[in-house]
């Protein structure tokens, strides 16, 4: 059973990575967008600000887990089987999600 739990969090930690990459490309495309657009400033300048507000929103966006910390989902109510399938449930739907809308 040890060997399927091990395989789910390497599952879980893969589909994180892929959530990640694909999020974070798309808000700095979001961010580009409409500056590449409208000339606002040199491909190399837009870049640079989109680069410095990607980091700047990954950095300070700690508040927006205190939501999930609290009250939403207790896990302590829960066996370590039905976290781990809830968890890979809300990651598969996440990555489906997200790149189905933004390609």
């Amino acid at each position: 059973m040890e060997t399927l739990y091990l395989a789910l969090v390497v599952i879980l930690f893969l589909l994180a990575i892929s959530d990640l990459i694909v999020g974070v490309s798309n808000d700095a495309v979001n961010f580009l967008n409409s500056a590449i657009g409208a000339k606002a400033g040199s491909l190399k300048t837009i870049l640079v600000v989109a680069a410095l507000g990607v980091l700047v929103g990954a950095t300070f966006s700690g508040g927006m887990m205190e939501v999930a910390r609290k009250g939403i989902f207790n896990p302590q109510y829960f066996y370590f089987s039905e976290i781990i399938i809830l968890f890979l449930a809300v990651m598969i739907t996440d990555v489906i999600l997200l790149d189905a809308f933004n390609t």
